[in-house]
């Protein structure tokens, strides 16, 4: 077994003095790293899963049906009726993932009020963060114009 110099070892909770934060022990640290996740503990489970994690498991379903759409159209040989029913679903498909989570431009209002449209169901996905800030009555627009291009010519 190989031996350890006295300087570099972590026994007994004492810190390395090579990770960069001398004098700190292993405890320290971790309480340090548990009061910043107190004070700021990131979204709520509800909302990382709606606004991030459902997102690739429903591409992962729709990637699931549609192969479920091409094999049985497969199986009774109609090119007609899996082209047919293949852009039926993609098209559902998109129009269900912009519903959900749609991202307008933040930076720029738009030029006309919002239409509803065959591809723009709505203004903004239902599960995204510009649909908590409607909910909460702030504008999904950024309100400052900022810093004057021409000034810095």
């Amino acid at each position: 077994m190989p031996s350890r110099s006295s300087g570099s070892s972590t026994v007994g909770g004492e810190g390395s003095t090579d990770d960069g934060i001398a004098g700190d022990t292993l405890e320290d640290r971790v309480a340090i790293e548990k009061a910043r996740a107190l004070r700021e503990p990131g979204p709520s489970w509800r909302t990382w899963l709606f606004q991030s994690a459902l997102r690739g498991y429903y591409l992962l379903g729709m990637f699931i049906v549609d192969v479920q759409i091409v094999v049985a159209w497969y199986e009774v040989s109609s090119v007609v009726g899996l082209v047919a029913s293949l852009a039926v679903a993609i098209y559902l498909e998109f129009l269900l993932y912009r519903y959900l989570w749609y991202r307008p431009r933040y930076d720029a209002r738009p030029i006309r009020p919002f239409r509803r449209t065959w591809l723009r169901p709505t203004e903004y996905g239902r599960w995204t963060p510009e649909a908590d800030l409607v909910r909460a009555g702030v504008s999904i627009y950024r309100t400052e114009e900022g810093p004057n291009a021409k000034e810095f010519l």
